[in-house]
């Protein structure tokens, strides 16, 4: 199998070439015609700066204002304080008058204008000395009252308080319940308590007066 060229034995094309090279001679004339492109070249060494001294523009002229002179009162002056002094009155005695002692047996002769009064001395009143009334030691051993067989089987305990009248004999005259917490504790402080318990009555300045006391009785199981 074989090929035939279609361009073997062809003339050369004259208007081809001439437009290729106008072509080309367009181009070159464009270039040409631009700005030429330089590129930089980087600064090796030193550079030395001096100070330029720029005249400075004056400065506005300042009106200067007076502040208005405000009169002011002036400090008061100090006062001294003057003490009067005042001189002791002057009794000029005259001669005797003839004045005998008065009714109230007061001798006015020869005294003149100035009459002495006697001055009488006020007794005071001391406060009276008031002993509250107290327990008797001489009979401390009487003061505890029985306990009571019921609640002393129960093995109850406690403690009453009473408040009681002591008469001038130093006996209890009255006794009145505070607090308790069984009645039976009660009941037999109150016995015996008015035959029983003896006291020291109050006084005022010695004298035995009737007053009240206020007392605790213990009852407690021992053993």
């Amino acid at each position: 199998m074989s090929f035939t060229s279609t361009y073997a034995h062809k003339p050369p094309n004259y208007r081809g070439i001439g437009l290729t090279i106008g072509f080309h001679a367009l181009l070159f004339a464009g270039a040409m015609a631009l700005p030429a492109i330089t590129a930089e070249i980087p600064f090796e060494g030193v550079i030395t700066a001096y100070p330029i001294e720029i005249e400075k523009e004056p400065d506005p002229p300042v009106t200067k204002i007076e502040e208005p002179i405000v009169a002011t009162n002036p400090p008061p002056k100090p006062v001294t304080q003057v003490t009067p002094i005042v001189k002791p009155p002057v009794f000029n005695d005259p001669p005797a008058t003839g004045l005998t002692s008065g009714d109230d047996g007061i001798d006015f002769s020869g005294v003149g204008d100035r009459i002495e009064i006697p001055i009488t001395p006020v007794e005071t009143i001391a406060d009276p000395i008031i002993a509250d009334a107290k327990l008797n030691t001489r009979y401390s051993n009487q003061f505890q009252p029985p306990y009571p067989s019921g609640l002393l089987r129960m093995g109850e305990e406690g403690m009453i308080t009473v408040r009681v009248l002591v008469g001038t004999n130093g006996r209890a005259k009255q006794i009145e319940l505070i607090d308790t917490p069984h009645e039976g504790f009660w009941t037999a402080t109150q016995r015996h308590a008015l035959r029983k318990w003896r006291f020291q009555p109050a006084t005022k300045d010695g004298a035995p007066f009737e007053s009240w006391i206020i007392l605790k009785v213990r009852f407690e199981i021992n053993g």
